[in-house]
């Protein structure tokens, strides 16, 4: 199948590779202090959001890698379809952890304190760690709007 449309090349300073950067940052930051608190197993919303991240981090590590090497050129019937659902997957899934993780950490526990508070030690970490989980949501819609006006140039080229 010959393609009608032109895909830019790949450069560092591009916006789709700027928005990989901040996802795979949110995705890491999220990992990293999750992974640091002692009780993430104990809160299974802060275990899911952790879970939800590094995936995501993976699939952005891998997707800039394949942007790098063009490789929707080689693939155009599988890839720029394939990168758009997970993109969906990964923003909507980030965002609905990140806003459970945030309601964990309003919630009170034993009339005292928090659900964050009591296994996190921390409802600073909850906090920080579901509002980086919308960032990397936000980031995610950006990419999501990338990759879906490559599919729709692609489809009705």
């Amino acid at each position: 199948m010959h393609m009608h449309y032109s895909i830019p090349s790949f450069s560092y300073q591009s916006y789709k590779s700027v928005l990989r950067y901040c996802e795979m940052g949110c995705a890491l930051i999220v990992f990293m202090m999750l992974y640091a608190a002692e009780g993430r197993q104990e809160l299974a919303e802060a275990h899911y959001l952790m879970v939800i991240c590094v995936c995501c981090l993976s699939f952005c590590g891998m997707a800039f890698v394949a942007d790098m090497y063009n490789i929707q050129i080689q693939y155009p019937d599988l890839w720029p379809l394939s990168e758009f659902a997970l993109e969906v997957t990964f923003m909507t899934l980030s965002f609905f952890a990140a806003i459970t993780l945030a309601s964990a950490c309003r919630w009170t526990y034993n009339d005292d304190e928090s659900y964050c508070q009591h296994f996190l030690q921390s409802s600073t970490k909850g906090n920080a760690s579901a509002l980086f989980g919308i960032l990397l949501s936000i980031a995610m819609f950006g990419s999501v709007q990338e990759t879906y006006r490559r599919v729709r140039k692609y489809q009705f080229s």
